[in-house]
């Protein structure tokens, strides 16, 4: 009897020490069991301090890679100045604008989740982790504003434009401070209605790219016709637009002097302007010559 007790006491330390190592990690040498802890959160990043850059309305994810998180908590904060505000801690957020959450993406990536970026989301936050010390990780993010604009074929800045039937409407999207890494989509539409290489009209192609900082976005539509005139939008990933008005009117349009492919509105009053200043200066130059001698 005395022997099975000793089997079952045996087997209930066997039992402990497997717990053990499934949670503790654990080693032999010459047949001797040896414990070794759990190893110690460490972060997966080089640098534990890092500037980023968001776009302006758009949802920014602040990263925090931890590995060998075992019962340790995650939690997010924000410096101001000598101030820290918590945000998170776990899943549960503290913060009384629900834009913020903390999510998790597997296997080690406690990010904070911040929607619909503002200018007063500016700022330092930090990541912590619940060790002895806390392990902490700063990121500075910067908030910046896409700058856009629409150019003709020339590089002239648009706001309208005019155009012959029958030739081609050529405009230039240009985006500027867009952040790197950003994934950024620009779309053309006219009014409502988006154009791309599947538009129903045909001959119309749109081509972008991104340099840096900077995304360029080319339309062209062929053998332009009076449904043609519209207005232009440029859109970058549904954040921010920018239009120009493009008319279509006929070869001899009365209303229009051309300009190159294109044509531009009649100003009558800029061409009343240019008609007194040349009778002015007619007018000044008879009365400075010098008299003309009598023979």
């Amino acid at each position: 009897m005395s022997v099975c007790v000793c089997v079952l006491r045996l087997l209930a330390l066997l039992h402990v020490a497997a717990c053990y190592q499934s949670s503790m990690g654990v080693g032999s040498m010459g047949g001797i069991l040896q414990l070794r802890p759990a190893p110690h959160p460490r972060f997966l990043h080089d640098h534990l301090s890092v500037n980023v850059s968001v776009q302006l309305g758009s949802t920014a994810h602040l990263h925090c890679c931890i590995a060998g998180i075992r019962d340790q908590s995650v939690s997010w904060y924000k410096k101001a100045g000598e101030e820290i505000h918590l945000i998170t801690f776990g899943f549960q957020t503290y913060h009384n604008d629900d834009r913020f959450a903390m999510t998790y993406e597997h296997p080690h990536d406690w990010r904070l989740r911040i929607r619909f970026v503002q200018h007063r989301d500016e700022g330092t936050y930090q990541c912590q982790v619940s060790t002895h010390p806390p392990l902490t990780r700063t990121v500075h993010m910067h908030v910046v504003e896409a700058a856009m604009h629409i150019l003709d074929e020339r590089g002239v800045l648009l706001r309208e434009k005019f155009y012959h039937t029958g030739s081609t409407i050529e405009l230039q999207c240009r985006v500027s401070n867009v952040p790197i890494a950003t994934a950024l989509q620009l779309t053309w539409y006219r009014g409502r209605q988006r154009l791309n290489y599947d538009a129903s009209r045909g001959g119309v192609s749109v081509k972008t790219e991104l340099r840096g900082s900077v995304a360029h976005s080319w339309l062209r539509v062929g053998n332009a016709v009076k449904e043609d005139s519209g207005t232009y939008y440029c859109n970058v990933t549904h954040l921010a637009a920018t239009s120009v008005n493009i008319h279509v009117v006929p070869e001899k349009h009365p209303a229009a002097i051309q300009a190159g492919g294109a044509v531009t509105p009649y100003a009558p009053l800029t061409i009343l302007a240019a008609l007194t200043h040349a009778l002015t200066y007619s007018h000044a130059l008879t009365h400075t010559l010098p008299p003309t001698p009598h023979r």
